[in-house]
């Protein structure tokens, strides 16, 4: 009995040897997606995103994103602008495990998987404004390079909510950032 604790500590200790903090900021175009019978819906509004994280070992993290919407977007309906509504996205809450894998030392390319919730607001003339919310599977890939220990520059490609159902709206996007390791 005893051996095993003495294991489960090593472990433990191990584990918190290599463990690190980190938080990354970025940009992001959020292309946002609704096929209904007849109609296809799209709009790509602007978003902030920040992600914080917990390394628990090289090839293992876990992680917390938030994205809030910077700018709005004109509606477009079968490629043609819908005069007058603009779409937001307005938040996008989510938590990731994230396995990675280092290609250099500086190089590391990782693939997110989780569940995510987004907010998504659509203005109309008039002043009428309508909010939606949604949950669901969220999943991305990307790359890091790391210009020093501490800091690195990021790119990923992020479907923010991928929903089952074709009918319901898809959120997917491109982001650009740089991230810093405590």
């Amino acid at each position: 009995m005893n051996k095993l604790v003495i294991a489960s500590a090593f472990t433990l200790a191990a584990f918190s040897a290599s463990a690190q903090l980190y938080g990354e900021i970025g940009v992001t175009s959020i292309k946002i997606e609704e096929a209904t019978p007849g109609l296809n819906l799209e709009s790509s509004p602007a978003a902030i995103r920040g992600v914080f994280g917990y390394e628990i070992n090289p090839n293992l993290a876990v992680e917390g994103l938030v994205a809030l919407g910077i700018g709005d977007d004109e509606l477009r309906g079968n490629g043609q602008e819908i005069p007058g509504v603009k779409v937001e996205m307005s938040s996008v809450f989510g938590i990731y495990a994230k396995p990675k894998v280092n290609f250099t030392p500086e190089l590391e390319g990782f693939v997110r998987v989780g569940y995510a919730r987004s907010k998504i607001t659509t203005e109309a003339p008039a002043g009428s404004e309508a909010s939606t919310s949604k949950s669901g599977f969220s999943y991305g890939l990307g790359v890091s390079y790391a210009l020093s220990p501490q800091i690195s520059l990021n790119v990923d490609y992020m479907s923010y909510l991928d929903q089952t159902d074709p009918d319901d709206a898809k959120l997917t996007g491109l982001a650009f950032g740089a991230s810093y390791t405590f």
